[in-house]
C-alpha cells in the first residue's frame, strides 16, 4: 500500500492519465494506453522502495501483467493476481528499510 502511495505521490499525473485512458478504452486499453503505462513505470522506477518491490515481487507482477494481456476485455478476472502482487508489495514495504522517509536512500544492494 505504501508503494502505491509513493507512486501516487510521485507520479500522480501519470497515473491519472493512464487510469483515464484505461477507463475510456475498455476493449483496447492494452494497446491505446501502452505509452502512458511506460511513463508511469519510468516515473515510479526512480524511487528505491518501488525498485525493491519490482525486484522482490517481479514474479507476482508478471503473473498479473500476463493475465491482463490474455484477458484485455475482462481485466476484472485478474483480481486474484493483483491481490497476490499487492500482498507481496505490502510485505516488502513493511519489512523494508527503504520505507523510511522520502528521499532517504539507504544502501539498497540487491542480493541474488
Amino acid at each position: 500500500r505504501e508503494a502505491l502511495a509513493v507512486t501516487a505521490r510521485l507520479c500522480g499525473p501519470e497515473l491519472e492519465r493512464y487510469g483515464r485512458c484505461v477507463a475510456e478504452s475498455p476493449g483496447s486499453w492494452h494497446q491505446d494506453c501502452h505509452q502512458l503505462s511506460l511513463s508511469v513505470t519510468n516515473c515510479a522506477s526512480n524511487h528505491p522502495l518501488v525498485r525493491r518491490i519490482r525486484r522482490d515481487c517481479s514474479e507476482a507482477f508478471g503473473v498479473f501483467e500476463r493475465c491482463l494481456r490474455e484477458r484485455p476485455p475482462s481485466a476484472a478476472q485478474c483480481g486474484p493476481a493483483l491481490s497476490h502482487f499487492l500482498l507481496c508489495a505490502q510485505n516488502v514495504t513493511q519489512g523494508s528499510p527503504t520505507a523510511a522517509p522520502m528521499g532517504a536512500t539507504p544502501a539498497d544492494s540487491p542480493t541474488g
